[in-house]
């Protein structure tokens, strides 16, 4: 199944552009989900959305809808003596209340923090359900933090953005992340859906999401046609498991908007 979109949804600027001008602010979700599959939701970075919040937003949504909520900051960005643990069974008990509409956690470590098995393990295993790991230094990048997350059933996000390294292409199980953080012409998107093409063939659920940009609804819904398959469909082509680094895409900024998700 594919599962694409946006970081964020709710960008008074992307009305005129996505949403109707006239579009209440309350109808963006209902609006955004008749169109787009996923969002990526990095306000939770911050503050966990109330429960009242989580339940609306489960209850404005069909059932093949996923929101990806991005891990409180204090599991990764905090300093040793922080009980990061006892926050990641807090948040993913906050959270919970999503039901089957919740999609991988995204749980995102620093630049600054190095390799540290142990803190990842702890982590995944305090949160008891479905993640994906975006690491923003190289030395994550080894056979020792794929078994952990291979072991937890968690996905290595590749992230596309020119600031981070790109984690390399390998399976693990069966979720794949991709956050794709630039702007995209037709033909730096297409070595992406040719990723996305090939990430369905050999994993259940592939998650695509890009940045809070004003033109990242019509590319999310344009790699959903291109690679051929809206949720629930499935591919029986196969690729090989070798970690490979993917291309670079072409890259042209645009400029960022503002709202739920706004954070990177």
């Amino acid at each position: 199944m594919l599962f694409a979109g946006t970081s964020g949804f709710s960008y008074s600027t992307w009305k005129g552009k996505f949403y109707p001008s006239s579009l209440a602010g309350t109808k963006m979700l209902p609006y955004y989900a008749d169109r787009l599959h996923g969002v990526e939701l990095n306000g939770s970075f911050y503050r966990t959305p109330p429960e009242s919040t989580l339940l609306k937003w489960a209850a404005e949504t069909p059932p093949g809808f996923r929101f990806c909520m991005k891990a409180n900051r204090g599991l990764t960005y905090s300093a040793d003596a922080f009980d990061r643990v006892g926050l990641a069974r807090i948040f993913t008990s906050r959270i919970a209340v999503l039901g089957p509409r919740l999609g991988p956690v995204l749980l995102q470590f620093p630049p600054v923090r190095r390799k540290d098995v142990a803190l990842l393990d702890s982590l995944l295993a305090a949160l008891e359900r479905p993640a994906a790991a975006e690491f923003r230094h190289e030395s994550w990048f080894d056979d020792e933090t794929f078994g952990v997350l291979k072991e937890h059933g968690a996905a290595l996000v590749v992230t596309d953005e020119a600031k981070w390294p790109r984690a390399p292409l390998v399976d693990l199980g069966g979720v794949a992340y991709f956050r794709l953080r630039r702007g995209y012409t037709n033909a730096s998107l297409e070595p992406w859906v040719e990723e996305v093409r090939s990430a369905l063939a050999t994993h259940q659920d592939v998650h695509v999401y890009f940045k809070h940009d004003l033109g990242s609804p019509a590319l999310a819904r344009r790699l959903v046609r291109l690679a051929g398959a809206a949720p629930g469909s499935r591919r029986s082509r196969s690729r090989p498991s070798t970690p490979r680094r993917a291309e670079p895409a072409a890259a042209r900024k645009t400029p960022p908007g503002r709202g739920e998700g706004s954070s990177a």
